[in-house]
């Protein structure tokens, strides 16, 4: 019999059960309530030469009075709305407090809501008042620092520097903050096991962000990562470097070969004249020697010399 029940005209039992709860909605939502509704504080009238030096707040807390129905329309449509209240900062001064509920009493029309939300603005609920400072924008280029780790996997090497561009943002803020600034500091960037060139883009930004305007919000980081290798260079000519003018001495033999290790798309594109293979005499001279291991300067990219060919040089003092 219960089963019954339960198992029989199972699309009016349905139908009453649903129109039951559309009766139960439209009548909880058309009685009147009172609610908080948190909307956007927006700022108008600060002239372009003027910057703030204390932080506003995005958002303040008001009271509303309105049915249940235009509630639930409110809070799913107002952020996308233009509601908020506007601070006109036209006639401030360098410092000034706003106490909200006095000028929303005396602006009423620097509340701005669409007409079809039917709510009443009660009071401003929070913060009771703001405190605005402003002072002369000032506009100062800052160096942009880059705490970069960037570890090849095996058998690669990173060719050159990290780079950053742009290395330099020009920053707009309030002048007695922005002239204690020298650099701004990008969060640390690290990576591991690299087998292919890096080009990241990071943001940027100056705490508290909303005094302060950068002309670009983020910089690219690269990194030339190369696999290593190994290239013979012939004919580098060898540099008797600090010999005394009243000694003569002579090399043998004139021109030197090199093997050098480094990263192989670099080492391909260098030639000989790109090495300065040297012996320094004042340094490294000993009479009782004439076979020497030369010094080589090597060019960016090259990682080290792997062998001299021939892998000694003979100092002849005449």
């Amino acid at each position: 019999m219960l089963k019954k029940i339960f198992t029989t005209d199972i699309q009016i039992k349905v139908g009453s059960v649903i129109l039951a709860v559309l009766l139960w909605f439209f009548v909880v939502t058309d009685i009147e309530y009172f609610f908080d509704l948190d909307i956007p504080l927006r700022i108008d009238g600060l002239s372009e030469d003027k910057a703030f030096n204390n932080e506003i707040p995005e958002l303040i807390t008001a009271r509303f009075r309105g049915k249940g129905h235009t509630l639930l329309w409110a809070n799913m449509t107002m952020p996308l709305s233009e509601t908020g209240l506007v601070l006109d900062l036209t006639k401030t001064k360098n410092t000034q407090v706003y106490y909200l509920n006095q000028y929303y009493t005396e602006h009423p029309d620097k509340f701005i809501m669409p007409r079809d939300y039917k709510l009443d603005l009660l009071h401003i609920v929070e913060p009771e008042s703001i405190w605005v400072s402003v002072e002369r924008m000032a506009h100062k280029e800052l160096n942009v620092n880059v705490q970069a780790d960037i570890e090849p996997a095996l058998g690669y090497m990173l060719v050159g520097d990290i780079t950053v561009e742009p290395s330099k943002v020009m920053v707009h803020g309030p002048v007695s903050l922005l002239n204690d600034l020298t650099s701004i500091t990008v969060p640390p960037f690290q990576v591991s096991g690299v087998d292919a060139d890096v080009s990241v883009s990071l943001p940027i930004s100056l705490e508290p962000t909303q005094l302060y305007t950068l002309d670009t919000t983020a910089i690219t980081l690269s990194a030339d990562i190369q696999s290593i290798g190994a290239v013979e260079f012939i004919n580098i000519p060898i540099r008797l470097e600090n010999v005394p003018r009243n000694v003569e001495v002579s090399v043998i033999p004139q021109f030197i070969g090199l093997e050098a290790e480094g990263g192989l798309d670099r080492l391909l594109e260098l030639e000989p004249e790109d090495f300065i293979v040297s012996f320094d005499y004042r340094a490294n001279w000993n009479q009782n020697e004439q076979l020497y291991v030369p010094e080589a300067v090597l060019p960016v990219g090259v990682k080290r010399v792997n062998r001299f060919i021939p892998d000694k040089i003979e100092i002849v003092q005449k």
